[in-house]
């Protein structure tokens, strides 16, 4: 029997500006600590070590012009270049043959005028609810020219916050001939349909389809548990094991990811850069890492890690 198709979705991160910091609007997590303003290229590196030896396959987003303090092929205020390029050195050598990545558009913060190249005030998400394809396609694929200049490939696009989920289908369309204008690609996928995040019987489905183009939206399957990592200095085993039992429980006989497997759809893990790196502790990779062992320990006969592009081919052998 083949294997179910399993994934990890990572929203938000970018070359040491740490983007939840720039759009939170507020300076401190629940227990009152302050939100760091930046996230050392260690936590990258740590991250890279529970991707590699477990085998851990998805999306991995990145922000081009991160808050809008510059692009990640100029550099971003506050840092040295010589930083922003180790980012993008390993996100391509040590991330690639295990993720599909993407532009989560331009800033995770206001949206910018092409015209003037100036962030304004309203934000990305806001502003694309009133655009037509017309005014999308240029600004996705901005996006994508950002981190092909910088020698990333991507093969989809990731929403932030639901840029494009009130005009979907307008949304769909832009991504696949941004993505054909920018990398000569007719096939693509992304990511937006948070509202999916709690349906076990999803899977992906066709965004857009015309005579040469194909754009697969895939969903999340299971909501960020991790999140709550953020808000608690709490770095125990017993509270990492506790998060993630929200997953698979330690005995494999319970959780999400059971549960999304028995309702027949793909488990499609959700989170972000943010949970994972819970205000410094980076307790959130710690979790991440349990979940995985747990994974490969009780249902690796059952489930398959694959990168998004993967997951695109797959959906579209039935679309």
């Amino acid at each position: 029997m083949a294997k179910t198709p399993i994934a990890l979705i990572i929203d938000d991160p970018a070359p040491r500006v740490f983007v939840y910091h720039e759009h939170a609007g507020k300076e401190t997590v629940q227990d009152g600590r302050p939100i760091p303003d930046n996230v050392p290229n260690s936590f990258l590196f740590r991250f890279c070590d529970v991707v590699e030896k477990y085998g851990i396959r998805g999306k991995f987003s990145v922000v081009p012009m991160a808050g809008g303090r510059g692009r990640i092929d100029e550099g971003f205020s506050g840092f040295p270049y010589s930083e922003i390029q180790e980012w993008v050195d390993t996100v391509k050598t040590r991330l690639s043959p295990y993720f599909s990545f993407c532009p989560e558009i331009l800033t995770h913060h206001g949206y910018i005028d092409l015209s003037t190249m100036q962030m304004q005030g309203e934000r990305e998400n806001e502003w694309s609810f009133r655009q037509t394809s017309k005014e999308l396609t240029p600004y996705i694929a901005f996006g994508l020219q950002l981190l092909k200049n910088v020698g990333i490939d991507a093969t989809g696009v990731t929403s932030p916050w639901d840029f494009g989920e009130k005009n979907e289908d307008e949304y769909a369309k832009a991504i696949a001939y941004a993505m054909d204008e920018v990398w000569g690609r007719k096939e693509s996928w992304y990511f937006c349909r948070s509202v999916y995040r709690s349906n076990s019987e999803a899977k992906p489905w066709m965004g857009y389809e015309d005579a040469t183009h194909k754009c697969v939206a895939i969903p999340g399957t299971i909501s960020d548990n991790i999140w709550q990592s953020m808000d608690t200095n709490d770095t125990s085993e017993e509270y990492i094991s506790k998060i993630a039992d929200n997953y698979l429980t330690a005995d494999g006989k319970s959780g999400k990811i059971l549960e999304v497997l028995k309702g027949g759809g793909w488990p499609i893990l959700t989170t972000q850069w943010q949970s994972l790196f819970s205000n410094g502790n980076e307790t959130g990779i710690r979790i991440l890492g349990t979940v995985a062992q747990r994974v490969q320990e009780h249902l690796s006969d059952q489930v398959q890690w694959m990168c998004h592009e993967e997951l695109m081919r797959e959906a579209l052998k039935t679309l």
